[in-house]
């Protein structure tokens, strides 16, 4: 466990570092109000239309097959009163942090890599609270999406330590990187997450639940009452794209099962969808498609 001392010398360090600022445009927005009827449209409108690369990208999201809307969507304010305040901040607030991260690349770890792993949890942790019609799986979306931003910030502000961590988690598979982390630092990407979103002014269940995505066990026994930070906690360990193997399998499915005693098919059926609609999410955050696909470490 992270000491306080240890985490107040990573936010130091972090800060050393000289983060990125939010772009003012995504903070204004990420304040409104998720609830239609109490927002001032112009205030969700105006930044996005004053942001011409972000208005582009917001309606290429409305367009996109994941709406499927047989009509073209000519304009934010349309759009907005077709998915709602929340689908549109959340989509502002996925494209800001991307636009944080470093495009780092250490050994077999890279950002691209990174950003494949976290879009399938996001969509394993939507699906899943979805089918259940249980919590906010938009939220739920947004956390895992967002779990691991830390880490190639982590590797820009403490590249060499942090390279020999990840050539260690390539040779080591019987240990999580947050393990690792906490041997060799005193604290874990999960912590680092925390600061950055405090640091970036993130909605507080946002920094919730990306800092205790780590707490699989712990947030799926408490399920009933938190079901967003069970399902990204539960997402947290599904496999790598980075790797063949997958150590937390029987964990993953203990955890699941905890929390779904009764759907044992439901988490085949959960990776099977992710697979076959991985692309059209992919397309919209420019993201490649990965070699291997969920259903294979089922299989496997």
């Amino acid at each position: 466990m992270s000491s306080e001392a240890n985490r107040e010398e990573l936010r130091k360090t972090l800060v050393a570092g000289q983060l990125p600022a939010m772009p003012h445009s995504a903070l204004s927005i990420l304040k409104l109000e998720n609830d239609i009827t109490k927002v001032n449209i112009e205030d969700l409108i105006r930044p996005i239309e004053a942001d011409p690369g972000l208005a582009v990208q917001v309606l290429k999201f409305l367009n996109s097959s994941a709406f499927g809307f047989r009509s073209t969507i000519a304009n934010i304010r349309q759009g907005v009163a077709l998915v709602g305040v929340r689908t549109i901040k959340n989509f502002v607030l996925w494209k800001a942090v991307f636009s944080l991260i470093p495009k780092s690349k250490s050994g077999a770890f890279e950002v691209g890599m990174l950003w494949q792993d976290s879009l399938r949890r996001a969509m394993f942790a939507r699906f899943l609270l979805l089918e259940m019609k249980r919590g906010d799986s938009e939220m739920a979306f947004a956390g895992a999406l967002l779990q691991d931003m830390a880490i190639p910030l982590l590797m820009k502000v403490k590249s060499t330590q942090y390279s020999y961590v990840l050539g260690d988690l390539a040779k080591n598979r019987t240990k999580r990187l947050s393990e690792l982390e906490d041997e060799f630092f005193s604290w874990n990407h999960a912590d680092a997450a925390l600061i950055l979103g405090q640091h970036w002014k993130l909605p507080e269940i946002l920094i919730d639940l990306t800092s205790n995505h780590l707490k699989a066990e712990e947030a799926s026994a408490d399920f009933a009452a938190n079901p967003e930070r069970a399902v990204v906690a539960i997402s947290a360990l599904l496999p790598s794209v980075a790797y063949e193997d997958w150590p937390d399998k029987e964990l993953c499915i203990s955890c699941f099962t905890k929390c779904f005693p009764d759907k044992p098919q439901l988490f085949t059926a959960l990776f099977e969808r992710v697979d076959v609609e991985f692309d059209q999410y992919a397309a919209l955050l420019q993201i490649p498609p990965p070699k291997h696909t969920l259903s294979m470490h089922l299989e496997g």
